[in-house]
């Protein structure tokens, strides 16, 4: 899917993702968890279509993406799967836990700093899948070649995102008043939330990164 400034490109690879796939994390319970890419050439299209309805849930629910219309199968493909796609999944079971995808956020000379959406399965919430895709993203995105990362709008109603983001270290570059239109007011009505703009450097902050992601 085409961005705000055409179609970017992605950085030069500094890993082979093959060398560190799948990433192993954890939830609270100790539960194992894999993290591994959504390849859309050979993953099956139930898996797409839980990805999918998980996606469209979060618009549905009004509170955490900025979307107002549900995504086709199509339209899912060229938001979430148009760069670097990956699930998170019960280790012993299989089951779908969450996903997250990776892009750049900027153009050409900017295409270093990446942006990344993730979802959480609602069954599975508050059971730190979150801190599960945090870690890996932390590892993966490094390994994909961009230098940074910056959330463009974490909803500051969204305090779980916001109190995990802050737990990596993550910096608050900035604010955009009233950037979202969102069903968190009372009995699910729509109020304007401020939105928080997060920034993580790979380089500077890859320690205290790695320090958050095991607990220290």
């Amino acid at each position: 899917m085409s961005s705000a400034y055409g179609v970017i490109a992605r950085p030069s690879a500094a890993v082979d993702l093959s060398t560190i796939l799948p990433v192993h994390a954890s939830l609270r319970d100790k539960t194992p968890v894999l993290v591994d890419r959504v390849d859309k050439a050979t993953v099956d299209a139930a898996s797409l279509e839980q990805m999918r309805e998980l996606l469209n849930h979060e618009i549905r629910d009004g509170k955490t993406y900025p979307q107002e219309t549900e995504l086709d199968p199509e339209a899912f493909a060229a938001y979430f799967l148009s760069y670097d796609a990956f699930a998170a999944r019960d280790a012993a079971g299989g089951e779908l836990l969450g996903c997250f995808y990776i892009k750049p956020n900027f153009p050409g000379r900017c295409s270093h700093i990446c942006n990344a959406g993730f979802l959480t399965m609602p069954a599975h919430r508050n059971r730190g899948v979150g801190r599960a895709l945090a870690t890996a993203f932390l590892r993966l995105a490094p390994a994909l070649g961009y230098r940074a990362s910056m959330f463009n709008l974490v909803f500051e109603s969204n305090e779980a995102s916001v109190r995990l983001w802050r737990s990596f270290g993550f910096r608050e570059i900035g604010r955009v008043p009233e950037a979202g239109r969102l069903k968190v007011g009372p009995g699910g009505s729509e109020v304007w939330v401020d939105a928080i703009q997060f920034y993580y450097d790979f380089i500077e902050g890859e320690q205290g990164g790695v320090d958050a992601a095991q607990g220290r």
